[in-house]
């Protein structure tokens, strides 16, 4: 636990915001299985095609669509995944325009965890936080309100101190922490 206020500084860039976006994305059991419906869809309506111009003994058009089934079984995930990646990087563009590339003091005391910057302040209960999800970069800090902080793990100046919060929320509040190292969006 800490008995006096801790202050570290991190700026972050639409590249962290993007990856917390896509991470937030693949945990989401709607949008991965929406991705997964698209791909489906794509694939059984070029197959339904192809069965159609088959039937109508057109070889051509069967042939065709037959390749675009298989084009799209082999390429769906991979167009998906890029289709979601521009998505998130328009919506960061829009949404965190005044807050990206801003230096931003990352509060730690004895009660709350936060952040502040020029464009906002967050401040979170320690006993609020429920989830504490960390990847190989990042630690993503949930709290039951639905607020998150993003905290850059290579972005901070004092580690250490990360690291000990972390360690304290988990044995003191008994805050789930997620560890996904190896995570990537697929």
């Amino acid at each position: 636990m800490l008995d006096r206020d801790t202050f570290t500084f991190m700026t972050l860039d639409e590249n962290d915001f993007l990856t917390f976006q896509l991470y937030t994305a693949s945990k989401t059991p709607r949008i991965r299985n929406g991705r997964i419906r698209t791909w489906i869809l794509m694939t059984v309506t070029f197959l339904l095609f192809a069965y159609l111009f088959y039937k109508s003994n057109n070889e051509s058009l069967t042939v065709y669509f037959l390749s675009f089934a298989g084009l799209s079984a082999l390429f769906a995930p991979l167009y998906t995944r890029w289709r979601y990646r521009q998505h998130y990087l328009r919506y960061i563009r829009d949404t965190y325009k005044n807050r990206l590339g801003q230096e931003c003091t990352l509060i730690l005391d004895a009660d709350t965890v936060g952040s502040k910057s020029n464009a906002e302040e967050v401040k979170i209960k320690k006993s609020e936080i429920e989830e504490i999800n960390e990847i190989r970069d990042y630690y993503f800090l949930k709290a039951r309100s639905g607020t998150i902080l993003l905290i850059s793990k290579s972005k901070t100046e004092n580690r250490e101190e990360i690291e000990k919060l972390i360690k304290s929320l988990v044995e003191t509040y008994r805050v789930r922490h997620n560890v996904e190292l190896n995570w990537k969006w697929r």
